[in-house]
């Protein structure tokens, strides 16, 4: 998105030994404090990644602000009492306003049971083609837990060429790939909670798909969580705030980790849920802790098991679909016999975000050179 002028024009700088306050054109305001702006002076930052060169100590506790000039034309040259000074682009200073959150990350929309056609889906030969596609596939991946692609090579580890265009393939016990060629039925469930951390994003590719039935069930489990939020806040709660341990044991691994079912950041919003009946120990709660504990997860999987609450979609070979495996539940509906063959890769979230961050960078700088 092209910066308007408006929004880092400069209409007045006041300073004072403590902060500084801008007011842009627009007429809203900015204000940051000296020591923010001492600890931030570009000087401090490593010009390729931005990454800090100072370590807080080497600053002083009570930095005082002398003046701010706004010189050269598009910067800010601030001085302070002890002599040291920095020079501040406008557009970085407007971009790190501490009124405004940053985040590379779509705002999450949670969805009900409705077409598949809803989400993103596109071919994927258009996909790898054209850039500003893939910012918006990922985009909405980002939005609404999904997205879709078809036309995908129908070859061994082609899951792996997808992959390579999105970000870091997580590799298990089981390898950089695995295969699923069960034709059974499967409840929805998130992937691997055995896992620290859980896997971010699961690219699932059909090589073949034969007789009938065999769909696949997504469902929203922020949507379900919320919900509930909404109607037993205390249920809610009792997700949000036990722990339980999640297992998988064979011959060559034991893998076990504790977290609760549902979590949620500092601001109270949804991060994730992690609901899987078969990885679930044996509860670690008696007497009335685990009669709650299993009121409230029984009001979860009646919510998750809503049919109102999933999509059904029938993967043919070439179609692709990738999933927030923090959010998305996922199961299948029984095949009548016929061979399935689907190979899947896991994929860490901050990869993904990374390049729909670098993608997104890309589109705005062609935009503000006059290409777009």
């Amino acid at each position: 998105m092209t910066t308007k002028a408006a929004d880092i024009d400069v209409a007045e700088v006041k300073c004072t030994p403590d902060e500084l306050t801008i007011t842009w054109q627009n007429s809203s305001y900015s204000v940051y404090s000296s020591l923010w702006l001492r600890d931030n002076a570009p000087a401090n930052r490593d010009p390729r990644t931005g990454q800090r060169l100072i370590s807080l100590v080497d600053l002083p506790q009570e930095p005082r602000l002398h003046s701010a000039v706004p010189w050269p034309p598009g910067h800010l040259t601030l001085s302070w009492e002890d002599g040291e000074t920095a020079v501040f682009p406008r557009q970085w200073l407007r971009k790190y306003d501490r009124s405004l959150r940053l985040s590379s990350r779509p705002t999450r929309l949670p969805w009900m049971g409705q077409p598949s056609a809803n989400f993103a889906r596109c071919a994927y030969p258009d996909w790898v083609a054209d850039p500003s596609i893939r910012e918006d596939w990922l985009y909405y991946v980002g939005r609404d837990g999904l997205a879709f692609l078809s036309d995908v090579p129908i070859e061994d580890a082609a899951v792996l060429q997808v992959a390579a265009h999105i970000g870091f393939v997580r590799e298990t016990n089981e390898g950089r790939i695995f295969d699923d060629r069960s034709v059974a039925a499967f409840p929805v469930h998130t992937d691997n909670p055995f896992r620290d951390p859980v896997p971010g994003f699961l690219l699932l590719h059909c090589l073949s798909n034969a007789g009938r039935g065999g769909e696949s069930t997504f469902v929203d489990g922020m949507a379900a969580a919320e919900r509930m939020r909404a109607h037993d806040a205390n249920a809610f709660s009792t997700l949000c705030k036990t722990p339980i341990l999640y297992r998988f044991q064979d011959a060559g691994v034991d893998l076990a980790v504790e977290r609760a079912m549902l979590e949620v950041d500092t601001g109270e919003q949804f991060r994730a849920i992690c609901y899987n009946d078969s990885s679930i120990a044996p509860l670690p709660l008696k007497g009335p802790l685990l009669k709650g504990y299993y009121a409230a997860y029984r009001q979860l999987a009646d919510l998750l098991c809503d049919p109102a609450r999933a999509i059904l979609y029938r993967l043919q070979p070439g179609d692709l679909v990738l999933f927030d495996n923090t959010r998305i539940l996922h199961g299948r509906t029984e095949g009548d016999g016929g061979s399935s063959h689907l190979q899947g890769c896991y994929l860490e979230a901050d990869g993904l975000y990374s390049s729909l961050a670098v993608l997104s960078r890309t589109r705005s700088s062609h935009h503000d050179d006059g290409k777009g």
